[in-house]
Protein backbone atom coordinates (compact mmCIF):
# COMPACT_ATOMS: atom_id res chain seq x y z
CA UNK A 1 0.00 0.00 0.00
CA UNK A 2 1.55 3.36 -0.73
CA UNK A 3 0.61 6.66 1.09
CA UNK A 4 0.49 9.52 -1.51
CA UNK A 5 0.61 13.05 0.36
CA UNK A 6 1.12 16.67 -1.00
CA UNK A 7 1.61 19.69 -0.40
CA UNK A 8 3.38 23.43 -1.57
CA UNK A 9 6.72 22.51 0.00
CA UNK A 10 8.59 19.14 0.50
CA UNK A 11 11.71 19.50 2.73
CA UNK A 12 13.73 16.30 2.69
CA UNK A 13 16.39 16.38 5.62
CA UNK A 14 14.86 17.04 9.03
CA UNK A 15 18.53 18.91 10.51
CA UNK A 16 18.91 22.31 11.38
CA UNK A 17 19.18 23.49 7.60
CA UNK A 18 15.99 21.73 6.63
CA UNK A 19 14.10 22.53 10.00
CA UNK A 20 14.86 26.06 9.52
CA UNK A 21 13.39 26.25 5.72
CA UNK A 22 10.24 24.36 7.51
CA UNK A 23 10.09 27.27 10.38
CA UNK A 24 9.86 30.05 7.93
CA UNK A 25 8.09 28.72 5.21
CA UNK A 26 5.67 27.15 7.77
CA UNK A 27 5.03 30.74 10.06
CA UNK A 28 4.62 32.46 6.93
CA UNK A 29 1.45 30.08 6.36
CA UNK A 30 3.03 27.87 3.60
CA UNK A 31 2.30 23.75 3.15
CA UNK A 32 5.39 22.36 4.23
CA UNK A 33 5.98 18.95 4.93
CA UNK A 34 9.48 17.69 6.08
CA UNK A 35 10.44 14.15 5.75
CA UNK A 36 13.39 12.66 7.89
CA UNK A 37 14.75 9.49 8.04
CA UNK A 38 15.71 9.71 11.80
CA UNK A 39 13.95 10.14 14.96
CA UNK A 40 14.35 12.02 17.78
CA UNK A 41 17.24 12.09 19.76
CA UNK A 42 19.77 11.41 17.43
CA UNK A 43 23.06 11.69 17.43
CA UNK A 44 25.33 13.06 14.74
CA UNK A 45 29.13 14.14 14.85
CA UNK A 46 29.30 17.85 15.19
CA UNK A 47 32.04 20.20 17.23
CA UNK A 48 28.50 21.45 18.94
CA UNK A 49 30.17 24.72 19.64
CA UNK A 50 27.74 27.80 18.28
CA UNK A 51 28.98 30.75 17.22
CA UNK A 52 26.70 34.19 17.87
CA UNK A 53 25.65 34.19 14.33
CA UNK A 54 24.37 30.81 14.65
CA UNK A 55 22.52 31.86 18.22
CA UNK A 56 21.42 34.82 16.40
CA UNK A 57 19.66 32.63 13.96
CA UNK A 58 17.86 30.24 16.56
CA UNK A 59 16.81 33.38 18.87
CA UNK A 60 15.08 34.48 15.66
CA UNK A 61 13.61 31.47 15.32
CA UNK A 62 12.08 31.49 18.72
CA UNK A 63 14.58 29.28 20.18
CA UNK A 64 15.82 30.48 23.91
CA UNK A 65 19.46 29.10 24.49
CA UNK A 66 18.70 29.81 28.80
CA UNK A 67 15.69 28.18 28.49
CA UNK A 68 17.20 25.17 26.78
CA UNK A 69 20.12 25.45 29.49
CA UNK A 70 22.74 25.47 26.70
CA UNK A 71 26.16 25.97 28.00
CA UNK A 72 26.99 29.99 27.06
CA UNK A 73 30.58 31.07 26.17
CA UNK A 74 31.71 34.16 26.42
CA UNK A 75 34.55 33.64 24.04
CA UNK A 76 37.47 31.86 22.23
CA UNK A 77 40.75 30.85 23.44
CA UNK A 78 43.25 30.53 20.94
CA UNK A 79 46.56 28.68 22.33
CA UNK A 80 49.25 28.21 20.51
CA UNK A 81 53.58 27.88 20.52
CA UNK A 82 53.05 27.61 24.63
CA UNK A 83 50.74 30.63 24.75
CA UNK A 84 46.84 31.41 24.99
CA UNK A 85 44.67 34.74 24.26
CA UNK A 86 41.30 35.18 25.26
CA UNK A 87 39.08 36.74 22.68
CA UNK A 88 35.41 37.82 23.51
CA UNK A 89 32.70 37.67 21.13
CA UNK A 90 31.69 41.09 20.07
CA UNK A 91 28.05 42.28 19.86
CA UNK A 92 26.49 42.65 16.76
CA UNK A 93 23.05 44.24 15.37
CA UNK A 94 22.58 40.45 13.75
CA UNK A 95 23.95 38.57 16.58
CA UNK A 96 24.26 38.45 20.75
CA UNK A 97 27.87 38.68 22.34
CA UNK A 98 27.81 35.01 23.49
CA UNK A 99 28.19 31.56 21.97
CA UNK A 100 26.62 28.09 23.19
CA UNK A 101 27.44 25.00 23.37
CA UNK A 102 24.58 22.50 22.60
CA UNK A 103 24.54 18.58 21.87
CA UNK A 104 23.48 18.61 18.45
CA UNK A 105 20.87 15.77 19.52
CA UNK A 106 19.69 18.59 22.06
CA UNK A 107 19.79 21.15 19.15
CA UNK A 108 17.72 18.75 16.32
CA UNK A 109 15.31 18.44 18.85
CA UNK A 110 14.34 21.94 19.54
CA UNK A 111 14.55 23.24 15.56
CA UNK A 112 12.80 20.17 14.95
CA UNK A 113 10.06 21.03 17.71
CA UNK A 114 9.97 25.01 16.53
CA UNK A 115 9.33 23.72 12.56
CA UNK A 116 6.48 21.93 14.21
CA UNK A 117 5.00 24.10 16.10
CA UNK A 118 4.99 26.66 13.58
CA UNK A 119 2.58 24.83 11.13
CA UNK A 120 5.13 22.27 9.45
CA UNK A 121 4.07 18.58 9.19
CA UNK A 122 6.91 16.40 10.14
CA UNK A 123 7.49 13.21 8.87
CA UNK A 124 9.91 11.08 10.69
CA UNK A 125 11.05 7.45 10.26
CA UNK A 126 11.49 7.84 6.50
CA UNK A 127 13.81 7.20 4.36
CA UNK A 128 13.39 9.23 1.35
CA UNK A 129 14.42 6.63 -1.95
CA UNK A 130 14.56 8.89 -4.77
CA UNK A 131 13.26 12.02 -6.39
CA UNK A 132 9.75 11.55 -8.21
CA UNK A 133 9.94 12.57 -11.72
CA UNK A 134 7.40 13.03 -14.40
CA UNK A 135 8.03 14.27 -17.80
CA UNK A 136 11.26 15.28 -17.06
CA UNK A 137 9.78 17.91 -13.74
CA UNK A 138 10.64 17.07 -10.30
CA UNK A 139 7.53 16.45 -8.97
CA UNK A 140 8.48 15.15 -5.18
CA UNK A 141 10.07 11.75 -3.57
CA UNK A 142 9.57 8.59 -3.06
CA UNK A 143 10.11 7.23 0.39
CA UNK A 144 9.61 4.32 2.86
CA UNK A 145 8.10 4.86 6.23
CA UNK A 146 10.71 2.65 7.96
CA UNK A 147 9.00 1.71 11.38
CA UNK A 148 6.66 0.55 12.94
CA UNK A 149 5.78 -1.72 9.17
CA UNK A 150 7.63 -0.91 6.07
CA UNK A 151 5.03 1.21 4.00
CA UNK A 152 5.96 3.08 0.38
CA UNK A 153 5.31 6.94 0.51
CA UNK A 154 4.90 9.08 -2.06
CA UNK A 155 5.06 12.93 -1.51
CA UNK A 156 4.72 15.61 -4.10
CA UNK A 157 4.93 19.38 -4.03
CA UNK A 158 5.26 22.33 -6.22
CA UNK A 159 8.83 23.27 -4.47
CA UNK A 160 11.32 21.10 -2.92
CA UNK A 161 14.43 21.81 -0.76
CA UNK A 162 17.26 19.65 -0.48
CA UNK A 163 18.59 19.10 3.09
CA UNK A 164 19.77 15.63 3.28
CA UNK A 165 23.57 16.17 4.61
CA UNK A 166 26.69 16.34 3.03
CA UNK A 167 26.40 13.08 1.27
CA UNK A 168 23.04 14.66 -0.32
CA UNK A 169 21.96 11.60 -2.19
CA UNK A 170 18.97 13.30 -3.23
CA UNK A 171 21.08 16.14 -4.57
CA UNK A 172 23.26 14.14 -6.13
CA UNK A 173 20.39 12.29 -8.07
CA UNK A 174 19.41 15.95 -9.40
CA UNK A 175 22.64 16.19 -11.00
CA UNK A 176 24.33 18.05 -7.85
CA UNK A 177 28.18 17.74 -7.93
CA UNK A 178 31.13 19.11 -5.25
CA UNK A 179 33.91 20.64 -6.69
CA UNK A 180 36.86 18.20 -6.35
CA UNK A 181 39.48 20.65 -6.08
CA UNK A 182 38.05 22.56 -2.96
CA UNK A 183 39.30 21.19 0.28
CA UNK A 184 37.37 19.33 2.59
CA UNK A 185 37.22 19.37 6.24
CA UNK A 186 37.93 16.11 7.94
CA UNK A 187 37.17 15.91 12.01
CA UNK A 188 36.34 13.72 14.94
CA UNK A 189 35.23 14.12 17.75
CA UNK A 190 34.75 12.48 21.48
CA UNK A 191 33.14 13.57 24.65
CA UNK A 192 35.74 13.73 27.64
CA UNK A 193 34.45 14.14 31.31
CA UNK A 194 35.91 17.30 33.01
CA UNK A 195 35.40 19.22 36.27
CA UNK A 196 36.23 22.62 33.80
CA UNK A 197 32.99 21.71 32.12
CA UNK A 198 31.48 25.04 32.85
CA UNK A 199 33.84 26.95 31.81
CA UNK A 200 33.53 30.53 30.23
CA UNK A 201 35.28 29.99 27.19
CA UNK A 202 35.92 27.67 23.75
CA UNK A 203 39.24 26.90 22.88
CA UNK A 204 40.99 26.11 19.50
CA UNK A 205 44.66 24.78 20.02
CA UNK A 206 46.94 24.86 16.89
CA UNK A 207 49.25 22.73 17.79
CA UNK A 208 48.89 19.93 15.27
CA UNK A 209 52.41 18.82 13.43
CA UNK A 210 53.38 15.78 10.98
CA UNK A 211 56.08 13.80 11.76
CA UNK A 212 58.78 16.10 10.63
CA UNK A 213 57.40 18.63 12.95
CA UNK A 214 55.69 21.16 10.44
CA UNK A 215 52.21 22.63 11.63
CA UNK A 216 49.35 21.05 9.81
CA UNK A 217 46.61 23.79 8.57
CA UNK A 218 44.32 22.01 11.29
CA UNK A 219 43.49 22.63 15.10
CA UNK A 220 42.50 20.58 17.83
CA UNK A 221 39.10 22.12 20.14
CA UNK A 222 38.05 21.64 23.48
CA UNK A 223 34.48 22.98 24.29
CA UNK A 224 33.11 22.78 27.54
CA UNK A 225 29.44 21.16 27.23
CA UNK A 226 28.75 22.16 31.12
CA UNK A 227 27.14 18.88 31.74
CA UNK A 228 29.94 17.82 33.08
CA UNK A 229 31.90 16.72 29.57
CA UNK A 230 33.29 19.02 26.92
CA UNK A 231 33.32 18.22 23.35
CA UNK A 232 36.92 17.23 22.40
CA UNK A 233 38.00 16.82 18.92
CA UNK A 234 40.54 17.60 15.76
CA UNK A 235 40.17 18.92 12.36
CA UNK A 236 42.17 19.10 9.31
CA UNK A 237 42.21 20.24 5.98
CA UNK A 238 41.75 17.30 3.50
CA UNK A 239 44.78 19.05 1.30
CA UNK A 240 48.40 20.27 2.68
CA UNK A 241 50.96 19.86 0.02
CA UNK A 242 54.15 18.59 0.90
CA UNK A 243 53.05 17.74 4.21
CA UNK A 244 52.83 13.82 5.59
CA UNK A 245 49.76 12.11 5.15
CA UNK A 246 47.98 11.23 8.15
CA UNK A 247 45.03 9.08 9.21
CA UNK A 248 42.19 11.67 10.91
CA UNK A 249 42.26 8.32 13.57
CA UNK A 250 46.13 8.83 14.66
CA UNK A 251 45.95 12.51 14.22
CA UNK A 252 42.85 12.20 17.10
CA UNK A 253 45.01 10.21 19.22
CA UNK A 254 48.18 12.30 18.86
CA UNK A 255 46.10 15.53 19.48
CA UNK A 256 44.54 13.78 23.01
CA UNK A 257 47.57 13.42 24.00
CA UNK A 258 48.94 17.37 23.71
CA UNK A 259 45.34 18.37 25.52
CA UNK A 260 46.36 21.29 27.63
CA UNK A 261 46.52 20.38 31.19
CA UNK A 262 43.86 23.21 33.28
CA UNK A 263 41.19 21.05 31.49
CA UNK A 264 41.99 18.58 33.80
CA UNK A 265 40.67 15.91 31.08
CA UNK A 266 41.74 12.16 30.93
CA UNK A 267 43.02 10.85 28.00
CA UNK A 268 42.69 7.43 28.50
CA UNK A 269 39.14 8.27 29.89
CA UNK A 270 36.63 9.06 26.55
CA UNK A 271 32.68 8.39 27.91
CA UNK A 272 31.52 8.40 23.83
CA UNK A 273 33.90 6.45 21.04
CA UNK A 274 35.37 9.06 18.64
CA UNK A 275 33.73 9.73 15.47
CA UNK A 276 34.79 11.51 12.56
CA UNK A 277 33.44 12.85 9.10
CA UNK A 278 34.23 15.31 5.95
CA UNK A 279 32.91 18.69 5.52
CA UNK A 280 32.39 20.14 2.22
CA UNK A 281 33.12 23.72 2.48
CA UNK A 282 33.34 27.13 1.19
CA UNK A 283 30.19 26.77 -1.57
CA UNK A 284 32.18 23.60 -2.99
CA UNK A 285 28.76 21.81 -4.78
CA UNK A 286 27.18 23.02 -7.56
CA UNK A 287 24.28 23.62 -9.00
CA UNK A 288 22.29 24.93 -5.57
CA UNK A 289 19.03 25.33 -7.21
CA UNK A 290 17.02 23.98 -10.12
CA UNK A 291 13.91 24.85 -12.16
CA UNK A 292 11.89 24.37 -8.60
CA UNK A 293 14.34 22.71 -6.35
CA UNK A 294 17.23 24.67 -3.85
CA UNK A 295 19.62 22.99 -1.83
CA UNK A 296 20.44 24.38 2.02
CA UNK A 297 23.17 23.28 4.43
CA UNK A 298 26.06 20.76 4.19
CA UNK A 299 24.21 19.61 0.99
CA UNK A 300 24.96 22.87 -0.49
CA UNK A 301 28.18 23.01 0.88
CA UNK A 302 27.87 25.85 3.14
CA UNK A 303 30.35 25.07 5.56
CA UNK A 304 32.69 27.69 6.77
CA UNK A 305 35.83 26.83 5.17
CA UNK A 306 37.90 28.99 7.69
CA UNK A 307 36.49 26.81 10.57
CA UNK A 308 34.48 23.72 10.18
CA UNK A 309 31.22 25.23 11.29
CA UNK A 310 28.41 24.08 9.53
CA UNK A 311 24.75 25.08 12.01
CA UNK A 312 25.44 28.58 11.27
CA UNK A 313 25.71 28.76 7.57
CA UNK A 314 22.66 25.93 7.72
CA UNK A 315 20.51 27.56 9.53
CA UNK A 316 20.97 30.92 7.35
CA UNK A 317 20.81 29.00 4.08
CA UNK A 318 17.35 27.45 5.55
CA UNK A 319 15.91 30.97 5.67
CA UNK A 320 17.22 32.01 2.55
CA UNK A 321 15.68 28.99 0.91
CA UNK A 322 12.41 29.81 2.55
CA UNK A 323 12.35 33.79 1.83
CA UNK A 324 13.25 32.79 -2.42
CA UNK A 325 10.68 29.39 -2.12
CA UNK A 326 7.54 31.90 -0.70
CA UNK A 327 8.23 34.61 -3.23
CA UNK A 328 7.89 31.81 -6.16
CA UNK A 329 4.81 31.05 -4.49
CA UNK A 330 3.60 34.90 -4.14
CA UNK A 331 4.25 35.02 -7.75
CA UNK A 332 3.27 31.18 -9.53
CA UNK A 333 6.51 31.60 -10.82
CA UNK A 334 9.41 28.93 -10.34
CA UNK A 335 11.64 31.46 -12.36
CA UNK A 336 11.73 33.70 -8.51
CA UNK A 337 14.20 30.52 -7.28
CA UNK A 338 16.84 32.11 -9.74
CA UNK A 339 17.48 34.70 -6.83
CA UNK A 340 18.73 32.01 -4.51
CA UNK A 341 21.87 31.91 -6.38
CA UNK A 342 22.42 35.44 -6.76
CA UNK A 343 21.31 35.84 -2.62
CA UNK A 344 24.01 33.16 -2.01
CA UNK A 345 26.90 34.92 -3.96
CA UNK A 346 25.88 38.56 -2.56
CA UNK A 347 26.25 37.14 1.28
CA UNK A 348 28.74 34.60 1.02
CA UNK A 349 31.00 34.49 -2.38
CA UNK A 350 33.64 36.61 -1.17
CA UNK A 351 33.97 35.34 1.95
CA UNK A 352 33.99 31.59 0.67
CA UNK A 353 36.82 32.60 -1.75
CA UNK A 354 38.65 33.71 0.14
CA UNK A 355 38.42 31.12 2.40
CA UNK A 356 39.47 28.73 -0.84
CA UNK A 357 42.64 30.56 -1.34
CA UNK A 358 43.35 30.61 2.12
CA UNK A 359 42.94 26.88 2.87
CA UNK A 360 44.96 26.45 -0.21
CA UNK A 361 47.76 28.92 0.67
CA UNK A 362 47.86 27.19 4.37
CA UNK A 363 48.87 24.04 3.00
CA UNK A 364 52.35 25.61 2.15
CA UNK A 365 54.88 24.19 5.29
CA UNK A 366 55.49 27.14 7.51
CA UNK A 367 52.78 29.28 6.65
CA UNK A 368 50.39 28.28 9.41
CA UNK A 369 53.34 28.52 12.14
CA UNK A 370 53.93 32.07 10.98
CA UNK A 371 50.10 32.91 10.96
CA UNK A 372 49.46 31.37 14.51
CA UNK A 373 52.24 33.47 16.16
CA UNK A 374 51.29 36.28 14.59
CA UNK A 375 47.84 36.08 15.80
CA UNK A 376 48.87 34.88 19.30
CA UNK A 377 51.01 37.60 19.60
CA UNK A 378 48.78 40.32 19.20
CA UNK A 379 45.77 40.88 20.63
CA UNK A 380 44.01 43.00 17.90
CA UNK A 381 45.50 40.03 14.78
CA UNK A 382 44.04 37.76 17.37
CA UNK A 383 40.82 39.25 17.43
CA UNK A 384 40.82 39.95 13.87
CA UNK A 385 41.48 36.19 12.93
CA UNK A 386 38.27 35.38 15.53
CA UNK A 387 36.03 37.78 13.47
CA UNK A 388 37.50 36.66 9.77
CA UNK A 389 36.78 32.83 10.85
CA UNK A 390 33.94 33.14 12.29
CA UNK A 391 32.18 35.81 9.59
CA UNK A 392 31.96 38.35 12.34
CA UNK A 393 32.38 40.93 9.92
CA UNK A 394 29.15 41.78 8.50
CA UNK A 395 27.84 44.78 9.41
CA UNK A 396 31.64 46.17 9.70
CA UNK A 397 32.62 49.62 7.71
CA UNK A 398 35.90 51.28 6.93
CA UNK A 399 39.41 49.58 6.83
CA UNK A 400 37.96 46.64 9.01
CA UNK A 401 35.15 46.50 6.88
CA UNK A 402 34.71 43.25 4.76
CA UNK A 403 35.89 44.24 2.10
CA UNK A 404 38.41 46.03 2.93
CA UNK A 405 40.00 42.60 5.04
CA UNK A 406 38.74 40.00 2.41
CA UNK A 407 40.99 42.33 -0.77
CA UNK A 408 43.77 42.57 1.47
CA UNK A 409 43.85 39.09 2.69
CA UNK A 410 42.71 37.94 -0.82
CA UNK A 411 46.14 39.46 -2.09
CA UNK A 412 48.23 37.69 1.23
CA UNK A 413 46.92 34.57 0.42
CA UNK A 414 47.16 34.18 -3.71
CA UNK A 415 50.92 35.20 -2.53
CA UNK A 416 51.62 32.38 0.07
CA UNK A 417 49.38 29.61 -2.93
CA UNK A 418 51.58 30.54 -5.81
CA UNK A 419 54.95 30.42 -3.86
CA UNK A 420 57.10 27.05 -4.85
Amino acid sequence: MTQTLACDVLVVGGGPAGCAAAYWLALAGRDVLLIERSTHPRERVCGDALTPVAVGELLDMGCDPSAARWHRHRGLRITAHGQSLEVPWPQGEQWPGYGVVARRSRLDALTFARAQSAGARMLTGTEVTAPLITDGHLRGCVATRLSPAPEEVTARARYVVIADGPRSHFGRALGTVRTRTYAQGLAMRAYFPTPRHAEPWIESVFALADHAGSQLPGYGWVFPVGDGTANVGVGLLSHHYGNEAISLERLFEQWIQQIPERWEIDPAGPRTEPAGGRLPMGGSVRPRSGPNWVVVGDAAGSINPWNGDGVGPALATGRLAAEVIGQALDADDGLELRHYEAELAARWQRYHHLGRLTTRALGRPGLMRKLTQLAIRSPRMGNLAMRVSTDLLQGSAGPLGPRSIYRTASGVARLWRDRT
